[in-house]
């Protein structure tokens, strides 16, 4: 799927490691859509707002690029002949701040927003669910265990939830009170009642041998449901998983 087809991102806190490709998504959209496509939602907690206009707004980060893209000669040029009219305008997301407890809606799907617990008071951190008349899919951000996620995911089809450390391995209380091990996540599923949990944000510790086997074992302990060891560029289903067969 190129950038441009994704005309809607939603944010769940600004730690750079989930934000850094929001300059890349506005400006390819705008870039490659040369003023055929509607601006890109952006939906986020505070303080998204400002940090769009230090993007994107006069004198904010890509003001030289945004310049040279809307004044030049050769620019003007690349966009006429993309289908482009002049003048050409500057990108405007059309961004809302959302809050814990609010509802999105998009017609024939919804996002419930909930507040999880991460590294406040410094960053707001949201988790949020996707509603649709075939499944609905729960991405509970960066969290420690917390209500809030147990009630936002309660039976939700997939629940793509934060596999930080190995619980019991890692026993600090300054990182345990914000981030969530195989186990809270195992936890969380079971509580919530949901048919997939999808372990993400892997860090090295997880990475050596026989380390997925025995997270997955282990949270398989707690959480009867299906339990995918999260990976990039994976493709989770929705519906009923079918094993392979054995040739």
């Amino acid at each position: 799927m190129p950038p441009r087809a994704i005309d809607r991102l939603f944010l769940t806190h600004l730690h750079y490691d989930h934000c850094v490709d929001y300059g890349y998504l506005v400006l390819n959209r705008w870039d490659q859509g040369s003023g055929e496509i509607s601006e890109l939602e952006v939906c986020g907690p505070p303080p998204i707002a400002e940090m769009t206009e230090k993007l994107f707004g006069d004198g904010g980060v890509y003001d030289p690029d945004l310049d040279a893209r809307t004044r030049h000669e050769g620019s003007e040029f690349i966009y006429e002949m993309r289908g482009g009219v002049l003048p050409r305008k500057r990108p405007k997301p059309a961004v809302t701040e959302v809050v814990h407890g609010e509802t999105i809606e998009g017609g024939d799907w919804s996002v419930q927003v909930a507040e999880v617990i991460h590294v406040q008071p410094h960053l707001t951190c949201l988790a949020y669910r996707l509603n649709t008349r075939y499944q609905s899919i729960v991405f509970g951000g960066d969290t420690a265990p917390i209500q809030s996620l147990n009630d936002l995911a309660d039976g939700a089809d997939v629940l793509i939830h934060m596999c930080h450390f190995i619980n019991g391995f890692v026993t600090d209380p300054r990182i345990t009170g914000c981030c969530s091990g195989h186990l809270d996540a195992a936890r969380t599923a079971r509580d919530a009642n949901v048919r997939t949990l999808v372990l993400t944000h892997i860090t090295e510790q997880l990475e050596g041998p026989g380390i997925r086997e025995r997270v997955v074992h282990e949270a398989g302990e707690i959480f009867e449901g299906n339990i995918i060891f999260g990976e990039d560029l994976l493709e989770v289903p929705l519906g009923d998983f079918e094993p392979a067969q054995i040739q």
